[in-house]
């Protein structure tokens, strides 16, 4: 089994980490202003419908997420689980100080955006969030809906939840990555075709966010287990990706994303935009597993901004919400802003984005080097 990423794969996956959060935010800018000009659910002309879809849609690279995470995880306990010396206990610390302390920022900020009745993608704000409240805590949101103005949290609960799955399945298969996988792709299917038939069967549970939440998170664990798949031979499987077949997968993600984008356009219910992951993901798969042809590390003026992409992506995505809601609330009081929600929007984008860029790659390096300070003493004891 080999594990190790070259070089070049890891600074493409620090890039792509980066310029993905880069446009979750924009598109949340995008969908911000457009929703202050247009209302949220108000139907407008056939080209906001289409640009709504194009630049208020950031589906297509939340997946890479997953399947980035499932590369970095599977190689954090894939020797633990082989050789028999995983520790629940040190991978959970590991697990939990990556995660909380920059959600522990971004949850209290989207309560003050909540206390003043802030929202995004919504006409009317939960005035009762607490089963939210309560879920979060736990990062177990995806069962209840997210708490107000903290929609991007979503994706965490699944984190989290693929966190405890696959290494119990992998020392369940005493090791064997190829096993895991088939039973997570076998298994996927066989959860899901049940919520259709349940949904089938009693269309009033069409509504319930438990199930819709178990939905979300089994279609997109394929996604996470594809990128743990590599991770288990990277080596063997980036000496397949030749250019010709790397340009082939950047094509294939791109056709992905053309999917999510008519799916937005038409409005489809939410479980269509999870199955439109899996359109994508043999293309991301490819895309990740290329990064030789790129040859970023014989690059030295752009491995700081690759490294500086990937410190800027976990603090970008967690807090630009909560941030934006409430800088855009700020500007409101500005009457000369409201009249051009446009102008309004594209300022509080700006200055999010800018605050951002200052302090999140700094947060992101002083939790990480306390973090390690923390796994260090632990290993000591």
């Amino acid at each position: 089994m080999d594990q190790r990423l070259d070089k070049d794969s890891e600074l493409l996956l620090d890039a792509l980490r980066g310029l993905a959060a880069f446009v979750v935010l924009f598109a949340h800018g995008f969908e911000l202003a457009a929703g202050s000009a247009f209302g949220w659910h108000t139907p407008n002309t056939e080209g906001w419908r289409w640009a709504r879809a194009i630049f208020g849609n950031a589906d297509w690279c939340v997946w890479g997420f997953f399947v980035i995470s499932g590369i970095c995880i599977h190689r954090s306990i894939a020797r633990g689980v082989a050789s028999g010396q995983f520790n629940w206990w040190r991978y959970g610390l590991a697990r939990v100080t990556r995660l909380y302390p920059l959600f522990l920022i971004g949850f209290p900020l989207a309560i003050v955006a909540w206390s003043f009745g802030l929202d995004f993608a919504v006409d009317e704000v939960n005035r009762k969030p607490w089963p939210q409240l309560g879920a979060s805590i736990f990062n177990l949101q995806i069962f209840t809906t997210p708490f107000p103005a903290f929609g991007p949290s979503w994706s965490l609960s699944c984190e989290v939840l693929y966190y405890a799955a696959w290494p119990a399945l992998l020392l369940l298969m005493k090791g064997r990555t190829d096993a895991a996988t088939r039973w997570v792709m076998v298994g996927s299917v066989v959860v899901l075709f049940s919520i259709v038939m349940i949904w089938q069967l009693k269309p009033e549970r069409s509504s319930s966010a438990l199930l819709q939440g178990l939905w979300t998170t089994t279609a997109l664990f394929p996604l996470w287990v594809t990128g743990a798949a590599m991770s288990s031979r990277w080596e063997a499987f980036t000496a397949l990706i030749t250019r010709k077949v790397w340009f082939i997968g950047i094509l294939l993600w791109l056709i992905g994303a053309v999917i999510s984008i008519v799916f937005k356009y038409n409005h489809s219910q939410g479980f269509r935009m999870d199955l439109a992951a899996w359109f994508s993901l043999p293309g991301l798969a490819i895309l990740m597993a290329g990064g030789r042809h790129l040859g970023l590390a014989a690059k030295p003026h752009l491995i700081p901004l690759c490294r500086w992409l990937s410190q800027f992506s976990y603090p970008c995505y967690i807090l630009h919400m909560p941030l934006l809601l409430l800088v855009h609330h700020a500007g409101g009081q500005v009457a000369s802003l409201k009249a051009h929600p446009f102008l309004h929007a594209g300022l509080s984008f700006a200055i999010v984005l800018t605050l951002l860029a200052i302090i999140g790659p700094a947060l992101e390096r002083f939790f990480m080097a306390w973090r390690s300070r923390v796994l260090s003493g632990e290993t000591r004891a």
